[in-house]
């Protein structure tokens, strides 16, 4: 959108002309988004921005409220009006006027794939929501804030659409400011390529035009000031003005900011590692001042508005990305371009669900083309199809290897950092954030041989009805998932201890209590305090919540919070209930979890076993005492044929008073006083 405009050219024109170059683009791709959405999804596309608009009783979203917690700034003048007149969603008898004098939302936007090569019927609906936060009290807040939770509820239960508002003060994004209402900002996220990925992505629904959309290409932050300045004093812009908002503009990002984007993105490699590594190498190749003196990608996307045509994805955010990073590695770093490829075929093709996208699609289109300009073949485009049936094996290893390639990206960056003769500490200006940063990325890439291992993203995105845990000679438990009704039982993981086992399936989250059953395949019985047997479901309980609540948990290093120690017999078929094996099982503050384990060697004495001594349960609570640290919560089990009511007393006999009483209750002494007042 380089404009051809002369220096003669009038601000007015110019503005007009930049004005429609938007337009145009948005348009497109508006009609991109229609047209790939299902007939429901469509419709609830359309009504969302109005049950913003409208707070009636005879709709979603309605809150009985005197706040006025609705309105889109000129609503009644845009597209979504309209297409909510000609659908009846409007009855002009309920609604004398649609024009409200105080809107409390100044723009609505998309951001995300809708419009794009990437849309496909499991796209998100994620909207930002831009408001002025001083024309709120907490009141209409809290109401504006209940209607849309309502409009939520609403999309997930008539339409099964998962929808997401994102409620932002624009003087706040201004300042790359993300923190809601009156909260202070805690964001981790790198706040510059979230800024980035807005301008390039977002679909412009009804409200204000962001400023940044109208600022020529080669414009920098000084030209955007003066830019808005002109708004203030041209009279010709004058009445213009109130079509427009600032939200900030966007230049090179910082050494700190390619850190944080980097560490980010590793963070996010355990729920989706094909999309960290595409978004990760747009960050380091943004780092690496690739390619050299060229536009940023929302920049680039922004040359193109006026070139945007239906069916024409050159000027595609997707596109222009994956182009982008595959032209880096090409010029950069050879020996990871067909790491991208693969990850770019993957991510047309909704990893980790991996499926051919519809015939005719945008995905489907821009799909075939790599295939032809990579000159794939047929096995290999086979091999990447079947990529559910790989063995669970084999999908880690793809997903180690990308998060390997991110962790290389990061070393890359501290490397440069050292031999410009600067030190990372000095560059970060957010202490706080990277330091969380930082330790998310430690629990990402750090390695333990005790510490269990996260599951591929693929399982994560299985429904699995049962978990059955077996015995397989002395030292092995195997863990079989059923994930669909009649089919035979998948091998998922292998562990030398049964702990070790169950806290894969629930430390890794794929066990879901209302859906799923777990079951361990021995005559033994699980117990806990008292004789009655309990359900394996109860393991779960006292462990979770498995990950921390809050980022809080990342801002000092981690520290032990549960212990399950799990004592574990012999078999029932044997007379005697003898204990045979201890497990432990630990959970600390960031949601790791780890797994040893000591096996009793019963003393002999006169030719004859003496059974469970002081000497044992001294040496388990020893064990146990490792672990002790401020606000630990411990929990015993039994794995056996028939409950022991001695043994745990025995064993507590041994133990610290600091691991005899609730964690809240217990006062702590030392180095754990220390660590409290740092909590």
């Amino acid at each position: 959108m380089e404009t051809k405009a002369t220096a003669g050219t009038k601000p007015f024109d110019l503005v007009m002309e930049q004005k429609a170059h938007f337009s145009h683009y948005n348009m497109v791709r508006m009609r991109e988004t229609l047209r790939y959405l299902s007939a429901s999804k469509l419709a609830l596309f359309i009504e969302i921005p109005f049950l913003i608009h409208t707070n009636l009783p005879d709709f979603p979203g309605f809150v009985h409220s005197d706040t006025h917690p609705n309105g889109i700034f000129r609503f009644e003048n845009s597209g979504f009006y309209k297409a909510a007149q000609e659908k009846n969603q409007i009855p002009h008898t309920s609604v004398p006027d649609m024009a409200i004098t105080d809107p409390a939302v100044l723009a609505l936007y998309h951001m995300g794939s809708l419009g794009t090569c990437t849309q496909s019927a499991g796209s998100d609906f994620d909207y930002w929501i831009i408001i002025d936060k001083t024309c709120f009290s907490d009141q209409r807040y809290y109401d504006f804030e209940k209607k849309l939770n309502h409009i939520v509820k609403y999309s997930r239960d008539i339409y099964h659409q998962k929808v997401t508002f994102f409620i932002m003060d624009h003087r706040d994004i201004r300042q790359n400011c993300y923190a809601s209402f009156n909260d202070k900002e805690t964001m981790t996220a790198p706040k510059f390529f979230i800024k980035e990925e807005f301008y390039r992505t977002f679909l412009m629904i009804a409200g204000k035009i962001p400023y940044w959309a109208i600022l020529p290409v080669n414009g920098d932050g000084t030209t955007y000031k003066n830019l808005i300045q002109t708004f203030v004093t041209d009279k010709s812009l004058m009445p213009l003005e109130a079509e427009f908002i600032d939200l900030g503009h966007v230049t090179a990002p910082t050494i700190e900011d390619i850190m944080k984007g980097l560490l980010w993105q590793i963070c996010k490699s355990v729920s989706d590692p094909i999309k960290a590594l595409i978004k990760g190498t747009m960050i380091y190749a943004a780092g690496n001042n690739f390619p050299k003196n060229v536009h940023l990608l929302c920049d680039e996307i922004k040359n193109g508005y006026a070139r945007a045509g239906i069916d024409d994805y050159q000027v595609d955010p997707y596109k222009s990305l994956f182009d982008r990073i595959i032209t880096f590695y090409e010029t950069d770093d050879p020996k990871g371009v067909e790491l991208i490829k693969n990850a770019i075929f993957f991510r047309l093709c909704g990893y980790p669900l991996v499926k051919q996208p519809e015939i005719g699609s945008p995905k489907r289109q821009l799909l075939d083309h790599y295939i032809r300009t990579w000159n794939l073949k047929k096995v290999q485009i086979n091999k990447m199809l079947e990529f559910q049936n790989w063995p669970e094996s084999e999908k880690l290893v793809l997903e180690k290897t990308i998060v390997n390639r991110l962790a290389f990206m990061v070393k890359q960056v501290k490397e440069t950092i050292s031999q410009s003769g600067q030190v990372l500490n000095t560059l970060i200006t957010e202490k706080r954030n990277f330091s969380i940063l930082t330790h998310k990325t430690m629990k990402s890439l750090k390695a333990h041989e005790h510490k269990i291992p996260i599951c591929s993203s693929f399982l994560k995105h299985q429904h699995v009805h049962l978990f059955l845990f077996t015995q397989k000679g002395v030292g092995e438990w195997q863990v079989h998932g059923f994930l669909t009704a009649g089919q035979d039982p998948m091998l998922l993981y292998r562990h030398s201890h049964l702990l070790g086992a169950v806290g894969w399936v629930l430390g890794n989250q794929i066990y879901d209590r209302y859906n799923t059953e777990i079951k361990i395949d021995t005559q033994r019985q699980l117990f806990e305090s008292y004789a009655r047997a309990v359900d394996p479901d109860k393991l779960y309980m006292v462990l979770q919540p498995f990950t921390p609540l809050s980022d809080k948990s990342y801002e000092t290093n981690a520290r032990w919070t549960k212990l399950l120690t799990l004592l574990l017999y012999g078999s029932p078929k044997n007379k005697e209930n003898r204990l045979e094996k201890v497990e432990f099982l630990a959970l600390n503050s960031w949601g790791e979890i780890f797994v040893e384990a000591m096996d009793i060697k019963m003393d002999i004495k006169n030719g004859e076993k003496t059974g469970f001594t002081v000497d044992t349960a001294r040496k388990i609570a020893q064990k146990i005492s490792g672990y002790d640290t401020a606000g630990l919560y411990t929990y015993f089990f039994q794995l056996s044929g028939a409950h022991d009511p001695e043994i745990v007393f025995q064993i507590k006999q041994h133990l610290p008073p600091t691991l005899l009483h609730h964690p809240q209750n217990r006062k702590t002494a030392g180095k754990n006083s220390l660590m409290l007042d740092i909590l």
